[in-house]
């Protein structure tokens, strides 16, 4: 007889201005991210950091609110703390499977070249 062991699907609950949502990063979600790809007609390594943020955090919504649209997805990872979204990013990722380690650091490096380069200009700005 084999064993699986398994893991429950990691959730997220956002909180932004008034509302919270919940982001589960299960099979749906995973669905919901490949249509998603899909539809772009591109890769995960294709896409800027914040589109893929954006599709991550559509699907994970979008399996607990089927009403929930990429359009509200877009404008909630471009207002997201850059290592606030990575952390989404990252928990999908673990749940889902679906990058391996070198694509992973690639996400990584991204954001955080994109924390970088928000650091440069508000420092600029303060001068």
């Amino acid at each position: 007889m084999k064993k699986i062991a398994v893991r429950p699907a990691n959730e997220v609950e956002i909180t932004f201005n008034d509302r919270t949502m919940l982001a589960t990063f299960n099979v749906k979600a995973m669905r919901y991210m490949m249509e998603a790809l899909a539809e772009k007609n591109k890769t995960i390594s294709d896409i800027p950091i914040e589109e893929f943020g954006a599709i991550v955090i559509y699907s994970g919504i979008k399996a607990n609110d089927p009403d929930f649209t990429l359009e509200e997805a877009n404008a909630l990872a471009l207002s997201i703390n850059p290592a606030d979204l990575e952390g989404i990013i990252h928990d999908y990722t673990e749940s889902a499977g679906i990058m391996d380690q070198e694509t992973e650091e690639a996400v990584s490096k991204k954001i955080m070249a994109q924390i970088l380069m928000g650091l440069a200009k508000s420092k600029s700005r303060d001068c």
